[in-house]
C-alpha cells in the first residue's frame, strides 16, 4: 500500500517533468522559440515545489519551505514569461510584482504567528490563481485564432478551481493547522489530481497555441517573397480576386513600379545594399499606402499594388505620392546615404476586367514613364506601347 501511495504522489511530478522535456525539445529543435525554453522551465521549477510538498513535511523543515517558495515563484514568473512571449505581449511586471510583495508577506506573518498553515495556503493558491488570471488576460488580449480562446478559457478555469479549493477549505471543519494535517487529508489528493490534470491540459493547450504559430509561419513562408517579406505572385494574384470581389461593383485600382536604374545600385554598390534597398522599398510601399491595399514584388526591382474601391483620381493621387515617398527616401551606405526612384504605371480595373491584361497594360505604361525620363507616372490610358515593345523593354 506504501508503494501504491508513493506511486500515486510521483504521478504529478511525472507530467510536470514530461511537459518540461517536450517544451525543451521544442526550444532545441528551434534556438528561437525562447517562449518553449521559458515554459520548460517553468514545468521543471514547478516539479520541485510539487514533490516538497507532497513529500515532505515543510514545516519541520524550514528549508525545505524556503525551497518551495523559491520554486513557487520562479515557477510561475518563467510560466507568465513564456505565456507573454509566445503571444507576443509584455511581460505584467508590476501585476507580477504586486503579486509577489503581498504573498512573500503574508507568508512571514503566517510564520510568524506560528500554526497557521491555512493562511500559507491561501495566500500561495491565491497566488496561483492570479497568475493564471494574467496568463488568461495576455492570451485573449492577443487572441488572433480560435485556439487562443480556448487557451484562455483553460487558464481561467484554473484560476476558478483554484480560488473554489480556497473556499471549501474555509468552509471545511477540518484543522490545517500544519502542513502535516493538511497532506493527511482528503484535499490534499484532490489539489494532487487537479494540479496534475491542468499541468496536461494547460501544456496541450499551448502546445495547440504553437501548432497553430507554425502553421501560419509556414503559409506566410509559402506566400511571401523571401526578401521583402511582401506576397509572392501566386498569393497576390488569389488575394486580389478575393478583394475584387469584396470591393465589387466598386473598380479597383492597379500600380505597377520598377526602381529606376535598379542595376547600377547593385553594380556600384554591391548586392548587400541592392537587398536592403529593395526591402526599404517594400516598406515604404506598405506603409504609404492604405491598409487595403495588396502589395507584392513580381520580380527583381518590379512591385505592383492592388487598391480597393477607387476611381482614376484616386488612383494617380496614391501613385504620385508613392513617387514623391520613394524620392526622399534615404538608405543609410558607408560613406552617406543612397536615394533612389521610381517609374509608375497605372490603370483601373472594373469587375469585369481580366486582372494580367490590366497589368500588361500598367507595365506598358511604366515602359513610358522610363521612356519619357523616369521617375514619373503614367496612367495606362495614355500609354501607346504594344505587346512586342512591352517585351523589348
Amino acid at each position: 500500500m506504501p508503494y501504491a501511495n508513493l506511486t500515486y504522489e510521483m504521478l504529478g511530478p511525472a507530467i510536470f517533468l514530461s511537459a518540461g522535456f517536450a517544451f525543451l525539445l521544442l526550444y532545441v529543435h528551434d534556438r528561437t522559440q525562447l517562449a518553449a525554453l521559458r515554459l520548460s522551465g517553468a514545468y521543471f521549477a514547478s516539479l520541485f515545489g510539487f514533490v516538497a510538498v507532497m513529500l515532505v513535511d515543510s514545516d519541520l523543515q524550514p528549508a525545505f519551505q524556503a525551497a518551495i517558495l523559491v520554486s513557487l515563484f520562479s515557477g510561475h514568473f518563467l510560466l507568465v514569461w513564456g505565456v507573454a512571449s509566445l503571444v507576443g505581449k509584455e511581460f505584467p511586471r508590476l501585476a507580477f510584482g504586486l503579486s509577489v510583495a503581498v504573498v512573500f508577506g503574508l507568508i512571514i506573518y503566517a510564520n510568524a504567528s506560528g500554526a497557521m498553515f491555512w493562511l500559507r495556503f491561501a495566500a500561495i493558491s491565491g497566488f496561483t490563481a492570479l497568475v493564471d488570471l494574467m496568463c488568461c488576460a495576455l492570451v485573449w488580449r492577443a487572441r488572433s485564432h480560435r485556439v487562443d480562446i480556448v487557451v484562455a478559457l483553460v487558464f481561467l478555469a484554473q484560476a476558478a478551481l483554484t480560488l473554489n479549493r480556497i473556499v471549501l477549505i474555509q468552509l471545511s471543519e477540518l484543522d490545517l493547522s500544519t502542513h502535516s494535517v493538511f497532506k493527511n487529508s482528503d484535499f490534499a489528493p484532490s489539489m494532487q489530481t487537479e494540479n496534475a490534470i491542468f499541468a496536461i491540459v494547460i501544456g496541450l493547450a499551448l502546445f495547440s497555441r504553437y501548432s497553430v504559430t507554425l502553421v501560419m509561419q509556414l503559409r506566410r513562408l509559402a506566400e511571401t517573397d523571401p526578401l521583402t517579406g511582401l506576397l509572392n505572385r501566386r498569393a497576390f494574384e488569389a488575394k486580389v480576386q478575393a478583394l475584387r470581389a469584396a470591393s465589387a461593383p466598386l473598380p479597383t485600382g492597379l500600380i505597377i513600379c520598377d526602381i529606376d536604374h535598379f542595376k547600377r545600385v547593385n553594380d556600384n554598390h554591391g548586392h548587400e545594399v541592392g537587398d536592403r534597398s529593395l526591402k526599404a522599398f517594400a516598406e515604404l510601399l506598405e506603409r504609404e499606402t492604405p491598409d487595403t491595399a495588396i502589395c507584392t514584388r513580381l520580380g527583381g526591382e518590379e512591385f505592383c499594388i492592388v487598391l480597393a474601391g477607387v476611381n482614376n483620381e484616386a488612383i494617380r493621387l496614391q501613385a504620385t505620392h508613392l513617387r514623391r515617398a520613394v524620392e526622399q527616401l534615404q538608405i543609410a551606405i558607408r560613406g552617406g546615404d543612397l536615394s533612389l526612384t521610381a517609374s509608375f504605371g497605372c490603370c483601373k480595373l472594373e469587375p469585369g476586367d481580366d486582372l494580367r491584361t490590366a497589368m500588361v497594360s500598367a507595365d506598358a505604361a511604366v515602359y513610358q514613364a522610363k521612356k519619357d525620363g523616369r521617375n514619373l507616372v503614367r496612367e495606362a490610358a495614355q500609354t501607346v506601347a504594344t505587346a512586342e515593345q512591352i517585351k523589348v523593354a
